[in-house]
């Protein structure tokens, strides 16, 4: 072994909002987390910044254009805070592709800083535009789906002086013009000893300290924190760009190491919210039934929310009763439309009968639930909106308390994205990427049904909207109190009453940007 340290610096970037965007909640960086966890018995010097995480407050934000503001430290005070560190080794994660033009930016400022560095970049939007992203900029490696075997591999590499002669797999290598791809790498099937994230490499107190990075919002005084405890997902939805960094292969870990997990950050970082990160945890009912029984054994002071958006196939009354029981608070549906025609063009593979049965038993075991909702799938027309429309009534009857409707975003990386790419003649420039940040803001966003506009769009985002609270107040004429309150006292308790103070204090903070 080599005795002589490399000093290896692991950056998480700032984020680019849109100016008039109304839900912002910054999560800590748990992919780079388990990535150093996975390295930080190497003979390795660690440094780690999460711009984000260290600069987490919209009134520090910063202009980055006309549309987007950046939040989080700016780049410049990323190189202030390396100080005198020279790092050997860059580690750069991105989960978001609307943030490539500051992450561009950033690769580029290290690269010229640090000639002799080896700049390696991981996560989904790298997984998903490999070649564009090293074309594009001064990276040097580029690392794909699943990162930890292969960072193993990457630094044993660069110890023994072979990286860059070598045929790493799960990566792209660029030396000069050249790119040269390693092949796929096997996904990880068994998790039973994967390290956990390395928390203590981050300063992630400031988070934690003001309750950031929950989507709970239901929750006062709570220190919320993300966990994983499953990888892959078995279906297809065609949104989606999970299936290219994860993989169709669904796999768990067990579910005591998940519970000791979560009673070790309780302890030590005195964490009290847990934000399940997986993408489909809800597959095994067995699995869960398991999980379950370990946290009422374990007794823990905590409460965990599914806010990724899951799936009902086995979450029926007696199972959510004992998720309830096991500390969940809040649970995420993904339906994405109450149109039978749409959910089958998105291979959702789910029946709104089923769905609805879910809610309302979520509801009946007293869990806060939100909807999730795309409008804007190429094939989508009028009729597909109305019947959305109507689902979303259904979904207030049952006791939905929150829905979340958003254009469709085509990322890199989806089945749909390549559809729309290859129809449309999408160029991946600046403006680009700075217009993927349009759909979760109140701009008009770009439309890409083929049977009505973008203004139309707009319209029926909002209608949609307006059509799952109103009714939500008509069914459950208290809730209308529960929001004035919210708005008085600036607590929001659903994402209505978030919305709105949201936009309140970004309006504020944008006035302040543009002085």
């Amino acid at each position: 072994m080599n005795k002589i340290k490399k000093k290896l610096l692991a950056i998480r970037s700032a984020t680019l909002i849109n100016k008039l965007s109304t839900q912002i909640s910054p999560a800590l960086p748990i992919g780079l987390a388990y990535i150093l966890g996975a390295i930080k018995d190497k003979n390795l010097e660690i440094k780690a910044i999460d711009a984000l995480g260290e600069s987490p407050f919209m009134k520090d934000a910063k202009k980055f254009s006309n549309k987007n503001l950046i939040l989080g430290l700016d780049n410049n005070q990323i190189l202030d805070r390396i100080e005198n560190f020279v790092p050997e080794i860059i580690l750069i994660t991105s989960m978001f592709s609307p943030d490539w033009l500051i992450l561009r930016d950033l690769i580029n400022k290290l690269k010229n800083k640090f000639p002799q560095s080896i700049i390696i970049a991981g996560g989904e939007h790298f997984s998903a535009m490999p070649e564009f992203s090293l074309n594009e900029s001064k990276i040097d490696c580029i690392v794909t789906g699943e990162g930890e075997e292969t960072i193993k591999e990457i630094i044993d590499k660069i110890f023994d002086g072979t990286f860059w002669t070598s045929q790493i797999k799960g990566t792209y290598l660029k030396r000069g013009d050249s790119i040269k791809y390693g092949g796929d790498r096997e996904r990880v099937r068994c998790l039973k000893n994967m390290p956990w994230p390395a928390w203590e490499y981050f300063q992630i107190n400031k988070m934690l300290d003001n309750g950031i990075g929950n989507t709970s919002n239901q929750k006062n005084n709570i220190r919320p924190m993300p966990l994983n405890a499953t990888r892959g997902c078995p279906y297809r939805c065609t949104f989606c760009s999970n299936p290219q960094m994860w993989g169709k292969l669904w796999r768990a870990r067990p579910a005591e190491d998940v519970v000791k997990e979560i009673k070790h950050l309780n302890e030590t970082y005195e964490a009290n919210h847990f934000d399940f990160t997986d993408l489909t945890l809800a597959v095994k009912k067995e699995w869960l039934i398991e999980f379950c029984n370990e946290m009422i054994k374990a007794k823990i002071n905590i409460t965990w929310g599914l806010p990724s958006g899951t799936r009902s196939e086995v979450l029926d009354y007696p199972i959510l009763k004992l998720l309830k029981d096991a500390g969940l608070n809040d649970i995420d549906y993904a339906p994405e439309s109450g149109s039978e025609k749409i959910l089958k063009i998105m291979k959702k593979q789910i029946t709104i009968k089923n769905l609805l049965s879910s809610i309302k038993s979520a509801h009946d075991v007293g869990l806060k639930i939100k909807v999730n909702i795309i409008l804007g799938y190429p094939e989508e027309n009028r009729k597909d909106v109305l019947d959305t429309m109507w689902f979303a009534v259904k979904c207030s009857y049952y006791g939905a308390d929150d829905m979340l409707v958003t254009p469709l975003s085509i990322y890199p990386g989806s089945e749909i994205h390549a559809q729309v790419k290859k129809d449309r003649n999408i160029i991946y420039d600046d403006k680009y990427f700075e217009s993927l940040t349009d759909q979760g803001s109140l701009n008009l966003s770009e439309c890409y049904s083929k049977h009505y506009s973008k203004v139309e769009l707009f319209f029926f985002k909002y209608l949609t909207f307006a059509t799952f609270y109103i009714s939500s107040f008509l069914f459950k004429p208290k809730k209308i109190f529960i929001f004035i309150k919210d708005i008085f006292s600036m607590q929001g308790t659903t994402r209505l009453s978030m919305s709105l103070i949201n936009f309140i204090r970004r309006y504020k903070t944008k006035k302040e940007i543009d002085v």
